[in-house]
């Protein structure tokens, strides 16, 4: 604060002009940042803030920017389709006559609220604060920071304007479609770090035989699908977060798998491009199934992941739990 107004006083002149003056029309742009700094969340935590974000700037005429570099650099992954979202790092300010934070997340869940109703009105809160710290602020460049939701239901449009895969993501694409069938369903997993793989946050792990019980569990509830005719194919790809759990059900001879190691996005500073591209080969392999399943079992994670890809395809989704 101090440091603060020492500037302001340094700077009285611009600032009076700026911020006293009459303000004059400057152009805005906000900017999207996934660089580390904050909590970003997993693949549909960041692309859901993403999309929401620019169809807020579509609908009002701001310039929208996506500077995307933690753990790696998107642009490796996915590039620019119809809008291009680039964004030099030179051209972010940090000044603090130009540039301001804003920080959007979740608010507290009150008792009264159910899941659906707490969803709906975040959903709402998300647009309310964006919408009136862009319509009153008097900064150039906005950096916009969270895990905010409005779009869904159009986000299958508007990732088609937004993005188009990389090079080498097509590559490993081709590579993943060239030993499935054209026709396929899919299950999703979510398991976090009960099984052990990796680190995220303070989640629980669970005991060898604890682990064991709930890949029996899981693998027991998969077959039963199978059997009973659940599928409309005859061949099923598995996706989870899991490579222990993937090692484990791809021994079933209906089952196809994307094989890769995964570390959660917000707990890991590996920038290994093959290792950060493994999400996103299940989002778009996700989205061109005939279906997709989550199966949730004991203290396994409702992930939004496997919807957000069956959104993207326009594909029907279900959550089975067990």
């Amino acid at each position: 604060m101090y440091a603060k107004i020492r500037s302001i006083i340094a700077n009285w002149h611009e600032y009076i002009v700026r911020y006293v003056w009459p303000l004059p029309r400057f152009k805005r742009e906000v900017v999207v940042m996934i660089d580390g700094r904050h909590a970003h969340g997993g693949l549909t935590d960041r692309f859901s803030l993403i999309m929401s974000v620019y169809a807020y700037c579509k609908a009002h005429n701001v310039a929208f920017r996506l500077s995307y570099t933690y753990p790696c650099e998107l642009t490796k992954i996915l590039l620019p389709n119809k809008y291009d979202w680039r964004i030099e790092k030179s051209d972010i300010s940090y000044s603090i006559y130009d540039s301001q934070e804003l920080a959007i997340y979740p608010i507290e869940k009150p008792i009264e609220y159910t899941s659906g109703k707490y969803d709906a009105y975040n959903e709402v809160m998300y647009y309310v604060r964006l919408d009136r710290c862009l319509s009153s602020g008097r900064k150039k460049q906005y950096h916009v920071y969270g895990n905010s939701f409005f779009a869904s239901g159009n986000y299958k449009s508007l990732w088609e304007e937004l993005f188009v895969p990389s090079e080498f993501l097509c590559k490993r694409l081709n590579e993943v479609r060239n030993y499935f069938p054209e026709s396929y369903e899919a299950v999703t997993l979510r398991f976090q770090q009960l099984l052990g793989d990796f680190v995220e946050g303070d989640y629980d792990v669970l005991d060898e035989t604890k682990r064991q019980e709930l890949i029996d569990v899981c693998v027991n509830k998969i077959d039963e699908l199978y059997d009973n005719s659940y599928f409309s194919t005859r061949k099923v790809l598995v996706t989870s977060d899991s490579s222990t759990f993937l090692d484990v059900i791809s021994k079933k001879e209906y089952v196809y798998i994307i094989p890769g190691k995964m570390e959660h996005m917000d707990f890991t500073h590996n920038d290994d491009l093959k290792m950060n591209t493994k999400s996103f080969l299940d989002l778009y392999m996700l989205s061109e199934a005939q279906r997709v399943t989550l199966i949730k079992a004991s203290k396994m994670y409702k992930s939004g992941f496997p919807r957000f890809a069956a959104e993207l395809g326009g594909k029907p989704f279900n959550m089975i739990e067990i």
